[in-house]
């Protein structure tokens, strides 16, 4: 019997939010406003091709409670389990990510460095740009090496605002 994939939208700080995962495993957490949420689904259903896909958030109710608790500052690290589908490569950088606490950030260099790639830093910024969870991979986090943000895949004044939020003074 194939897995029921759930998902829902909810309102954030930043934007609309979209989320979709299984009673145990968040698979995507992203914003709306850069992709529609059909396009949100394809991808979910290319990752997850036998998923039955179903909008409901109740299954999904202990991550949207911990993202609103996320949005008003009561929690500062989401550690929802994440059933995530990517390479060995991507695994490895997003572990990393998940490491970063929040309030600091790291640069792409010092990522790769931390998973023994020394020199990886464009790599490990491709998979940033991959990461299909974001607040719950907090690939935000990651900036450039000469201080500036770097990318983000929902725009850098959302990468920005996330960092401010964190605590994180920027120059």
């Amino acid at each position: 019997m194939p897995k029921t994939i759930y998902f829902t939208s909810l309102a954030s700080p930043w934007g609309p939010m979209f989320l979709a995962g299984t009673e145990a495993a968040i698979c995507s957490c992203q914003f709306i406003a850069v992709k529609d949420v059909s396009n949100l689904l394809d991808q979910v259903q290319k990752k997850h091709n036998d998923a039955l896909l179903q909008e409901n958030a109740l299954p999904l109710a202990s991550a949207v409670a911990d993202l609103k608790r996320y949005f008003s500052g009561e929690q500062d690290n989401l550690s929802h389990p994440l059933d995530l589908q990517g390479s060995p490569f991507q695994m490895e950088v997003w572990s990393a990510l998940r490491e970063i606490p929040p309030g600091s950030v790291a640069t792409y260099g010092e990522i790769a460095a931390r998973i023994g790639r020394p020199g990886g830093g464009r790599a490990v910024g491709q998979s940033c740009g991959r990461n299909p969870v974001v607040l719950f991979v907090p690939c935000h986090r990651v900036v450039a090496a000469n201080g500036g943000l770097g990318g983000f895949g929902s725009g850098l004044s959302v990468k920005e605002a996330l960092l401010l939020h964190e605590g994180v003074r920027l120059k």
